[in-house]
């Protein structure tokens, strides 16, 4: 099973090898030596998660920790080499930066296994089987399955750690995609477009679907179990835009598998992938079931960190951008306010809340008129003739501007409801993206302790 990855970035070979090998017993310390560089830097890959270790002197050291077992590839450029690792595995990586397939060299325990992995390749059945019935196909792949295990034994790698074991999970998963490729290959190779599969196929698909938290971790096992939730759901297997096919195929396997690591890192896999690649935007489903059913903190982490990245509005990131007019048509923007904290009010004529508070925001205003802040407040009315019209009859103090509703500032800072307060520092950086009103005492406390608010 493989585990969380962190590293250290690069450090100088002489060095380590002069104070003894870095990390603890635990970790997987990997030493590189580069001649003849033609890139400055080594890349390690593993699933979606991509180190990068610069060299010096043509030296680097990778410290890789919190791992049971991990196939991982490492890049020079453009090519690659498969690595295979467990728990406190050492190893010395040594080749010619202008010729690094030909002078790869590996000294370790796994030296059979990363040998193996990088000279014998996982063979498909010819397009053409697609043709043959699914009993046929399906003993083929058990065939290939099976010829690809005897060259794991011959070469004895069942006693390179636990190797063996994932591989079995490896091959058969890999050969289990070919299998969820069937039906639409059988309907191109037959030219019957009517084709549907019967109840033997899904039950055959159905077969794969082991709870092991062994593979939780690999892609093969993650690929084929999330795609095979979406084959298996009857009611929801028409489905195809992405974001409810992945709210179903989560559904589908926090329903399915036990309480266990495969049923987080699947659902893990899924809700991370989707949020990493298209942001966060109107995925209360998604984060629903993410949040009840994922717990380990490694996964939680990883998440926060896809999040994070989408997350316009989280406290310590510069403001997402605003513009908005005033009453006179005057365009302003964050740097007009530039050297001064910003109290920003989200309000619209049409909210009882926001007119309550309303009296509380002027005397505000009164408490901190000499202060280094100004107070900015932001209509999301759709009607801009009333709010112009409250404005010019003198209620309203601050600067006063238009941003009219389903703005792309009120949107970046995910606002639902009004009124709703923000509050910047001086050089536009978010302090609180959802700060308290007002009429709170805790508002004037929290504007009184900013640092040189007051002369």
């Amino acid at each position: 099973m493989i585990y969380r990855m962190r590293y250290l970035l690069a450090m100088i070979l002489g060095a380590v090898l002069a104070s003894g090998c870095a990390g603890t017993a635990d970790d997987i310390v990997l030493d590189f030596k580069v001649a003849d560089m033609s890139s400055q830097e080594v890349v390690l890959v593993c699933h979606n998660d991509v180190m990068t270790f610069a060299l010096e002197d043509g030296a680097a050291q990778a410290v890789l920790t919190d791992i049971d077992a991990a196939y991982v590839r490492l890049f020079y450029g453009r090519e690659f080499k498969w690595l295979y690792l467990e728990k406190g595995d050492r190893a010395q990586i040594a080749f010619n930066g202008k010729d690094f397939a030909g002078t790869f060299s590996f000294e370790g325990k796994k030296a059979p296994v990363v040998d193996y992995l990088n000279t014998v390749k996982l063979t498909a059945l010819p397009d053409g089987d697609f043709a043959l019935p699914l009993d046929q196909y399906s003993e083929k792949i058990k065939e290939k399955e099976k010829d690809a295990l005897k060259l794991v034994k011959a070469r004895k790698l069942d006693a390179v750690g636990g190797f063996a074991e994932m591989e079995e999970g490896r091959i058969r998963y890999s050969y289990g995609t070919q299998l969820l490729m069937y039906p639409i290959g059988h309907k191109f190779m037959t030219g019957d477009m009517s084709y549907e599969p019967g109840q033997d196929y899904y039950d055959l698909i159905d077969s794969y679907m082991v709870d092991d938290p062994a593979w939780a971790d690999l892609d093969e096992y993650r690929n084929f179990c999330v795609e095979a939730a979406h084959v298996l759901d009857a009611q929801n297997r028409d489905v195809t835009e992405l974001y409810p096919k992945t709210v179903a195929q989560m559904k589908y396997l926090a329903d399915r598998l036990g309480d266990g690591k495969a049923r987080q890192v699947l659902i893990h896999y899924l809700a991370a992938a989707y949020v990493d690649n298209f942001g966060i935007d109107d995925i209360q489903d998604l984060e629903n079931i993410y949040r009840t059913y994922v717990t380990e903190s490694r996964l939680l982490e990883d998440y926060a960190r896809k999040f994070d990245k989408w997350n316009l509005s989280k406290p310590g990131k510069p403001s997402p951008a605003l513009s908005a007019e005033d009453v006179d048509g005057k365009v302003w923007t964050l740097e007009d306010f530039r050297g001064k904290y910003v109290y920003i009010d989200m309000w619209a004529t049409w909210c009882n809340p926001c007119r309550k508070e309303l009296p509380h925001l002027k005397a505000l205003e009164e408490e901190f008129k000499d202060a280094q802040i100004v107070f900015v407040g932001l209509s999301t009315d759709g009607d801009r003739e009333k709010w112009e019209e409250m404005v010019r009859s003198g209620a309203m103090t601050g600067v006063q501007l238009y941003l009219g509703p389903r703005s792309s500032f009120q949107k970046a800072y995910n606002v639902g409801g009004i009124p709703h307060f923000i509050l910047l520092d001086k050089e536009g950086y978010i302090i609180s993206n959802n700060m308290s009103r007002p009429s709170s005492e805790e508002t004037a406390r929290t504007l009184n302790a900013l640092e040189g608010i007051r002369k």
